[in-house]
C-alpha cells in the first residue's frame, strides 16, 4: 500500500445544468440502473448542494459510506444535510436546487471513527462512516459483511471483486446511473498505518479514479452469497489525463470497523454482529480433527450458531456449542477457522491460525530385547489414530504380552520377556481406532533357558 497517503479522496462534484450523457466515469465498467446495492447521497455543505458520494445499502435502514461525505471539509464537523438517491435511481442533482428526485428517507444518525479528521483531499485514516436512516430504503443485494479470513484468502488469490458507484465522468460534471466494475482483490491489511485497508487490482482498461467515495467493493463468494468489503475511499489512475503512476483504489474494510456498525445496527432495531471466536485450538483424533474455541469478545449473547470453514473458505461443520469435529479427513495437514453468527447470518472470522496433522498408523519399528524386557517404541507422535493397546508376538504370532493401561505420550513401552525355555524373536503391533497396524519387523534372536 506505498503511496496510498497520496491518492486522491473521491467526493463528487457536481454541476450547475443538467447532466449529459458521457462515458461511465467507472471505466471499463456498465450501467446498472436500478442496482439494489449501492445509492447516491446527495451533500449540502452549508452554502450548495455541490458535492454528492455513492453508498453501500447494506441494511434497508443502514447506509456505509467514507467519513469524508459525511464531514465538513478541513475538520471534523457533521455537513448539515445529507439527501439520499433511492437505490440505482437516476442521482440528478444541481448545486442551487439540490438534488431532484431523492428518496423521502432521513438520516438521523451518523457514525465515524473517534478522531476522524477531513483534513485534505487526499486519503484520510479510518476514512469510513455508518449512517442511520428513519425508515426503509429498500432491500439490500448482500448477504453479509465479508469476514477477515475471507478478506485475506481473496487477496492472496486475486479474488473477482466489483465496484460501483455514481461518480465523475469530467471534471465538471458525474453519472447519473450507477456503474458497476470487475476488478480483482489484491490486497488487505487490517493494521496498515491509515486503518484497516483492502484495493482492488486496477489498469489503464478497468478500475475505478476519482469521484466515487462511498460506494460497495463487494465479493461473490462460492455459494453465491454478495459480501461487502467496505467503502471506496481513494484513488488514483485511469480518469486522469497523462497518468504514468501506479493504478490503485484503496477502501476501508467494514468488518473492522464493528464498535460504528454495532452501534448503527442496534439503533435501527437489528441485532449487533458479533466479532471472530477466540482461543480456537485444533486437536487430531483418528481421521477427524476437533476444533474447539472460546466466545467472541464483541456481541456474545447474539450468537445463534457458529460455523467451522476449511481453508478455501467450505463450511465443514457447525454448531452451537463451542466445539465441532470435522470427519473424514485425509491424512495431511488441515487449518481451519471459526465464524460466529447472529440471527442475521452476520459474524467475522479471523484467518486461520492453526492446524492440525492426521496420519494413518503406520507399521512400527522391530522392537529391542534386553537380557529381562523387550522394549519398543510406541506410535506417539506419529500418527493421529488413538491406539488402545499393543501386543507383542513372536514369530508364529504367539502372544506374547498386551499393553493396555498405558500414557498416551509415552515415547517407549516394555514387557517381560517369556519364562517358557527358547529360542525366540518379537514383532509388535499397535492396534487403533482406525485399525491394527502391519507386525513390525523381528527383533533379534534370543535364548532363554
Amino acid at each position: 500500500m506505498a503511496g496510498a497517503v497520496a491518492i486522491s479522496l473521491t467526493v463528487l462534484a457536481t454541476a450547475h445544468a443538467s447532466p449529459t450523457p458521457v462515458s461511465p466515469r467507472i471505466y471499463g465498467g456498465t450501467l446498472v440502473p436500478g442496482n439494489p446495492g449501492v445509492a447516491a447521497v446527495a451533500i449540502f455543505d452549508g452554502g450548495s448542494w455541490g458535492k454528492s458520494c455513492s453508498a453501500v445499502v447494506w441494511k434497508p435502514r443502514v447506509l456505509l459510506t467514507s467519513g469524508h461525505c459525511v464531514t465538513v471539509a478541513g475538520g471534523t464537523a457533521r455537513v448539515p444535510r445529507l439527501a439520499i438517491f433511492p437505490p440505482g435511481a437516476p442521482a440528478v442533482q444541481y448545486s442551487n436546487t439540490g438534488p431532484q428526485g431523492a428518496s423521502p428517507v432521513n438520516v438521523i444518525g451518523i457514525w465515524t471513527p473517534s478522531g476522524y479528521v477531513n483534513a485534505s483531499s487526499r486519503v484520510e485514516p479510518n476514512d469510513f462512516a455508518v449512517l442511520q436512516l428513519d425508515q426503509d430504503l429498500g432491500p439490500s443485494m448482500y448477504s453479509r459483511l465479508a469476514t477477515s479470513a475471507e478478506m485475506s484468502r481473496w487477496a492472496s488469490t486475486l479474488y473477482p471483486g466489483t465496484i460501483m458507484g455514481y461518480g465523475l465522468n469530467s471534471p465538471a460534471g458525474r453519472d447519473v446511473l450507477p456503474v458497476a466494475a470487475g476488478v480483482p482483490i489484491d490486497q488487505y491489511d487490517p493494521n496498515y498505518v491509515l486503518g484497516p485497508v483492502f484495493s482492488v487490482q486496477q489498469n489503464a482498461s478497468v478500475g475505478v479514479c476519482s469521484g466515487d467515495s462511498g460506494g460497495p467493493t463487494y465479493a461473490t463468494n462460492a455459494v453465491g452469497e454478495n459480501l461487502v468489503l467496505g467503502v471506496n475511499s481513494g484513488s488514483a489512475g485511469g480518469c486522469v489525463s497523462g497518468f504514468t503512476g501506479a493504478y490503485l483504489m484503496v477502501g476501508f474494510s467494514a468488518i473492522d470497523y464493528l464498535d460504528l456498525v454495532n452501534q448503527a445496527l442496534v439503533a435501527a432495531g437489528y441485532p449487533s454482529i458479533p466479532s471472530a471466536p477466540t482461543n480456537i485450538a485444533l486437536s487430531a483424533v483418528n481421521n477427524s480433527v476437533v476444533v474447539n474455541w472460546q466466545p467472541p469478545a464483541t456481541s456474545p449473547d447474539t450468537v445463534v450458531n457458529y460455523e467451522v470453514s476449511d481453508a478455501a473458505g467450505g463450511v465443514v461443520c457447525a454448531a452451537s456449542a463451542l466445539a465441532c469435529t470435522v470427519t473424514d479427513l485425509p491424512d495431511g495437514e488441515h487449518i481451519f477457522t471459526v465464524r460466529a453468527r447472529n440471527a442475521q447470518g452476520e459474524g467475522n472470522a479471523l484467518p486461520a491460525s492453526v492446524s492440525a496433522v492426521t496420519t494413518a498408523p503406520t507399521q512400527m519399528a522391530p522392537p529391542t530385547v534386553t537380557k529381562k524386557k523387550i522394549k519398543f517404541r510406541t506410535l506417539a507422535g506419529t500418527t493421529s489414530a488413538v491406539v488402545g493397546q499393543y501386543r507383542v508376538v513372536d514369530v508364529k504370532g504367539r502372544r506374547i504380552c498386551t499393553i493396555k493401561d498405558f500414557n498416551p505420550n509415552a515415547r517407549s513401552l516394555s514387557c517381560p520377556l517369556p519364562k517358557k525355555t527358547g529360542t525366540y524373536r518379537f514383532r509388535v503391533i499397535g492396534v487403533t481406532q482406525m485399525g491394527q497396524t502391519p507386525h513390525s519387523g523381528m527383533s533379534r534372536k534370543v535364548r532363554i533357558s
